[in-house]
């Protein structure tokens, strides 16, 4: 993260910077020949939980608009999307006013191309009413992702039907099981429980993808994917939690087995404060946020990273550094991967059971 990003920012598993390393980053082995899309020399970036809060004196300089970011296509859903995702939690949590969440989600659209995957929730404070106005005016723009924790059919359908309310909005592009790994399996399953009421909602036209979200126990993810009922899947993917939670090894293999497709999370590793917070500070070092982000997307089957942006001028950022992306050599990967084992030793499971 940078030395303290300028603005609000968010996010909730609080913990200090545990430390402070050098830069560096890619994926194992030669770089996959699918990925050579973006590239140049990294910049510094600043986050905030599964997300980027972009915002030092440093980073000002060339934020012109570019050319939309590369698009990916999110599995089985078939949608075509850009490799970055902006979500609202930072924005609505820190209750910023709307017409600065409805800013940073049109400069998102301008920015990183269209459609753009817009990542909200019932309790990011107002987001889903603020971002209302938007989705009238811009509803093709945005691909738009809500979730619930319910686990009884009829309260799911009653809680997306009040998010779709709050949205303006006839349906969802995508509804997610949130934090997959605190839900009683067995229940959701069965007749009564949350997949019946996510496949009601969609035999309705309320949501056209069902997925699920989490940031703990792999085995959820597992058990939920092998289903054969989700088309997406959003968990947390960063070179530190790699060496804890293991989502890459574990669960990825399993989503694409189902063509469920993938959106990385907590990518810089989660947030040094809560989403409350209009300071922010992230777990990851300020030397390593970029080559976070690019680990994140040059991780085999991931299609965009999700982060959280503030302003006009921290969505330019990101997308700078998602330009810049560009699979690493052997030893750069390797270097990585050192210092991601070194820092797991300190942080732990700080994201909940493995």
């Amino acid at each position: 993260m940078l030395p303290a990003a300028r603005g609000p920012a968010a996010a909730r598993d609080g913990r200090a910077d545990p430390t402070r390393a050098a830069a560096a980053g890619g994926w194992r082995g030669a770089p996959p020949a699918d990925r050579p899309e973006l590239g140049r020399a990294p910049d510094r970036l600043a986050v905030l939980g599964g997300a980027v809060a972009f915002g030092t004196a440093a980073m000002k300089q060339d934020i012109s608009p570019a050319a939309p970011l590369p698009k990916r296509i999110l599995g089985r859903t078939a949608a075509n999307i850009p490799v970055l995702g902006l979500g609202l939690g930072p924005l609505g949590i820190a209750d910023f006013p709307p017409e600065d969440l409805q800013a940073v989600v049109e400069a998102a659209i301008e920015d990183w191309g269209s459609p753009v995957l817009v990542d909200v929730q019932w309790d990011y404070g107002q987001a889903e009413t603020n971002l209302a106005p938007l989705l009238k005016k811009r509803r093709a723009d945005i691909f738009i992702v809500t979730k619930t924790a319910k686990q009884e059919r009829a309260e799911v359908v009653a809680s997306i039907e009040e998010s779709l309310k709050r949205l303006g909005i006839e349906a969802a592009d995508a509804v997610l099981l949130n934090n997959i790994g605190l839900l009683d399996l067995d229940r959701l399953f069965k007749p009564g429980g949350a997949l019946a009421g996510l496949q009601e909602l969609r035999k309705r036209g309320l949501v056209r993808h069902l997925g699920m979200s989490g940031h703990m126990l792999t085995q959820a993810f597992i058990r939920t994917l092998e289903s054969g009922e989700f088309d997406l899947a959003m968990f947390v993917v960063n070179f530190v939690d790699r060496h804890t939670y293991n989502f890459e090894e574990k669960v990825i293999p399993v989503a694409k087995k189902h063509n469920a497709g993938i959106l990385a999370m907590k990518v810089l590793g989660g947030a040094a404060s809560g989403y409350e917070r209009k300071d922010q500070r992230a777990m990851v070092a300020d030397a390593d946020i970029e080559p976070a982000i690019h680990y994140a997307l040059g991780v085999p089957s991931v299609c965009t990273a999700v982060i959280g942006c503030k302003s006009i001028e921290e969505v330019r950022l990101a997308g700078q550094a998602a330009r810049r992306y560009r699979p690493m050599s052997r030893e750069q990967y390797q270097a990585l991967m050192k210092r991601g084992a070194r820092l797991a030793k300190i942080w732990g499971q700080h994201l909940g059971e493995v």
